[in-house]
């Protein structure tokens, strides 16, 4: 299974979907949106930028300013929500799940 079929799903597209409508209706970029709601997570306590642009940079440094509504973040949450059927590894947990070894390993 190559790389981008593992995330090229539906949710995947979902997500990034409710990102984007969030980004649009905000008014901001879907980094800022992305940025912002990850760090807003309780277990996370630091937020680790992967800008290469000055543009991106200061898009990311911006989302420290935004705060979403329990609204968007009901949103967000819900469309990346993980599924039972999915959770944590996919197919390739069940593929994992489902393999043998011969005998004598």
């Amino acid at each position: 299974m190559e790389a981008y079929e593992r995330r090229g799903t539906d949710r995947t597209w979902h997500v990034i979907d409710a990102v984007q409508k969030v980004a649009e209706d905000r008014g901001v970029s879907m980094a800022e949106v992305a940025l912002a709601w990850l760090t807003a997570r309780p277990a996370v306590s630091s937020t680790i930028l992967g800008a290469r642009t000055l543009d991106q940079l200061e898009a990311n440094l911006r989302s420290a300013g935004l705060r979403l509504t329990a609204a968007e973040t009901a949103t967000l949450d819900a469309a990346s929500d993980p599924h039972p059927v999915d959770y944590p590894y996919g197919e390739l947990g069940v593929e994992q799940r489902a393999r043998t070894l011969p005998a004598g390993h």
